[in-house]
């Protein structure tokens, strides 16, 4: 039993720790070290990616009946997917107003004040708050003001509106293709982090997984909407 609480903590503080990676995000911008503060917020979301899958593993839940992981965990992700790269946005001076921030601010605490923001099937409920995604590539791809508004004010909307996105932690539709699709992107991210003036070819194929992943929700949604069951879209194996 002393075994498996440790083991528990262990698990616990790796979530936890995605905090510290969100934390040294803020003070890298502060520094204006803008490719160091978005690859600490790459470690923070294979963090994020990870946990829940070692959680269930060794049923942390069970073993430590009175510490919430999701807890810990929800915490971790105002930071890294709203706080810090909402912040990075406003520091290099992406959008034509500061008050533009309020945009993705107000969408993040609304998705994360939902009782139902991760559903019974497994789904994000609305635009997930990957608003670091959204930033690294305002960031690296320096949109025109109008343009870098109408990228926050899409997925903004899209929180408000009720469809399910996928979960690549825990949903069993695709899984094998959402992790066969994000791992490798998820190299040629910290890949083009390393480079001081990435080509913008890269940034562009890089944009191959953010097209699947929103149409293959959409995708998903509209089939469960129709009534197809959400375990007869891919005949494969649950992940955890």
């Amino acid at each position: 039993m002393i075994r498996a609480k440790t083991i528990a903590w262990i698990i616990h503080g790796y979530t936890a720790s995605g905090a510290v990676f969100g934390v040294l995000a803020l003070i890298a911008t502060a520094q204006n070290d803008i490719q160091g503060a978005f690859f600490y917020l790459l470690i923070a979301a294979c963090i994020d990616a990870t946990d829940g899958l070692l959680a269930r593993r060794f049923k942390v839940s069970e073993v430590l009946p009175n510490f919430s992981g999701a807890y810990v965990d929800n915490a971790v992700d105002v930071l890294t997917f709203i706080f810090a790269p909402i912040f990075i946005i406003a520091w290099v001076g992406l959008l034509p107003h500061i008050l533009w921030i309020a945009v993705p601010t107000l969408a993040g605490m609304y998705a994360y004040g939902q009782v139902d923001m991760k559903t019974d099937d497994h789904y994000f409920l609305g635009f997930p708050s990957y608003w670091n995604i959204v930033a690294v590539y305002l960031w690296w791809l320096d949109l025109s003001p109008t343009l870098t508004v109408i990228a926050i004010v899409i997925p903004a909307v899209l929180t408000f509106v009720p469809t399910r996105w996928l979960y690549p932690s825990r949903n069993t539709v695709l899984w094998k293709t959402t992790w066969a699709l994000g791992i490798p992107w998820l190299l040629m991210l910290g890949w083009l982090l390393f480079q001081d003036e990435p080509e913008r070819k890269w940034i562009l194929i890089s944009l191959y997984y953010p097209a699947y992943y929103v149409l293959a929700s959409f995708y998903i949604d509209i089939r469960i909407r129709m009534g197809t069951k959400a375990a007869t879209l891919e005949g494969e194996a649950s992940p955890e």
